[in-house]
């Protein structure tokens, strides 16, 4: 039973000898469980309740004017409740009397054998309720007290299930959060040049990560953004989270002096099976959107970022015989497209030869006329 309820199973005994400032001025009895309203005023609690659930009551029966709720009503003051304690009352379960009105809550739920009471093996879903005087019949017959080690056992594994349901829910909840915010970051990402957390010209420390959990993308165009290289390489694998800075782990490199130019950037996954899928599918690929072809490789923080074949992709080209043959032939193509057909033209004469000829041609000699020479 419930504070306040007890009282209901109780009168006062000689109730004419009572004080008449001890009388509710509702039912014009003696009190049993006094509350007192903003206004001083004392009533029983169950007659002022009443009062105030009519429809049409919603002021102290005295103040008519001045509007009450339940929810204001307080308890009695203790001197009051003390002068009440010491008159006696009779219970009317039992039909016992002469007990003091302040150990009426203490017959009630320890003595009383018509109070209504649960079985003991109500912690173990018992539903019996009865009278006090039969629950010892009921005991030698509950089908739970014996059951009591197994469904206890039960009970407790349940209640540990729900600390770790609880427990789950709580980081679930947690986990949403971050992720609430790390959108919400990506989202409001700033320039690239301006967000130290992922562009850098310099190497990034890797001493926390292993080296086959990153992969190192080459031939991004300038104006790629951290939101870009999000969505793509996070269709293959989860890409990893930072929760000291609260950032995603990826970084673009941009030269200082080359605005416009080509940039690279590496992305940390949570594991090398991601890393090793990100190189399998974008390697090589050709990106519309960038209008470009990717070089993506495994990272290691020494500077040597293998491919997919484990080849060495910063390598210098004349280390390798095969990529030294190759440069060699392809410069040879070059020069081969560079060489013009010949053509035979015929030699010009020069300027000065044609007029000799022509001079010639013209000076050819001429007989001179015959002229008769004088005799002596």
């Amino acid at each position: 039973m419930t504070d306040g309820c007890e009282f209901e199973f109780m009168e006062y005994m000689d109730e004419q000898s009572i004080d008449r400032n001890l009388i509710c001025s509702i039912c014009h009895k003696p009190l049993k469980d006094p509350v007192c309203t903003p206004c001083d005023h004392t009533y029983g609690r169950a007659c002022i309740t009443q009062w105030l659930n009519q429809s049409n009551n919603c002021s102290c029966p005295m103040c008519v004017k001045k509007p009450l709720s339940i929810n204001e009503l307080t308890q009695a003051s203790r001197p009051l409740r003390n002068i009440l304690d010491q008159l006696r009352v009779q219970c009317i379960l039992c039909a016992q009397t002469g007990l003091q009105r302040g150990n009426f809550v203490d017959h009630i739920n320890k003595v009383c054998p018509k109070s209504v009471v649960q079985c003991k093996a109500a912690d173990i879903k018992c539903p019996w309720e009865g009278p006090r005087d039969e629950l010892q019949n009921h005991n030698t017959t509950c089908i739970f007290e014996p059951l009591r080690p197994v469904l206890a056992s039960l009970i407790a594994e349940n209640r540990q299930l729900i600390d770790h349901v609880q427990q789950h829910d709580k980081e679930i909840k947690e986990l949403t959060q971050k992720m609430y915010q790390l959108q919400k970051t990506a989202t409001n990402e700033p320039n690239d040049e301006s967000d130290a957390s992922s562009v850098s010209d310099s190497p990034v420390d890797d001493t926390n990560h292993n080296a086959e959990d990153a992969i190192y993308i080459r031939y991004l165009p300038a104006i790629v953004k951290f939101n870009d290289i999000f969505d793509l390489f996070s269709k293959v694998g989860r890409i990893k989270y930072n929760p000291n800075n609260q950032k995603t782990e990826i970084f673009i490199f941009k030269h200082p002096n080359k605005k416009n130019g080509w940039c690279n950037a590496k992305v940390t996954y949570v594991n090398k099976e991601s890393a090793a899928a990100a190189v399998a599918e974008y390697n090589g690929k050709h990106i519309p959107q960038w209008n470009t072809r990717l070089q993506v490789n495994i990272f290691h923080s020494k500077g040597k970022n293998l491919n997919a074949s484990g080849i060495d992709s910063n390598r210098n080209i004349h280390d390798c015989p095969e990529a030294k043959a190759m440069e060699n032939r392809k410069e040879f193509s070059n020069k081969d497209e560079k060489v013009s057909p010949i053509v035979y033209q015929p030699k010009p004469q020069p300027e000065d030869n044609q007029a000799t000829a022509k001079n010639k041609k013209r000076s050819r000699p001429r007989y001179a006329p015959h002229v008769d020479k004088p005799t002596s």
